[in-house]
């Protein structure tokens, strides 16, 4: 409903805003987790990278700890 000196706005506006809306719901769902915990992990390489290990200068002064293990000199927040 457009008062008479007013016009609707251009074809192309609403679809760009219907597909922004459509790319934030899908992002939202992506964060959410709806495609599971690493939905790129196909896609990208992974988080983790063990062949830096072998790259390092001194890697025997390196330990590896298993994930979610908070290491004793790390601050507390």
């Amino acid at each position: 409903m457009t008062t008479p000196g007013q016009s609707d706005p251009p074809r192309s506006l609403r679809i760009a805003l219907l597909l922004l809306l459509c790319a934030n719901a899908l992002l939202l769902a992506a964060v959410l987790g709806a495609f599971g915990a690493n939905p790129l992990s196909g896609w990208f390489e992974t988080l983790r990278e063990p062949q830096r290990l072998e790259q390092q200068v001194r890697g025997e002064r390196m330990q590896l700890q298993p994930p979610g293990s908070v290491p004793a000199s790390a601050p507390a927040s």
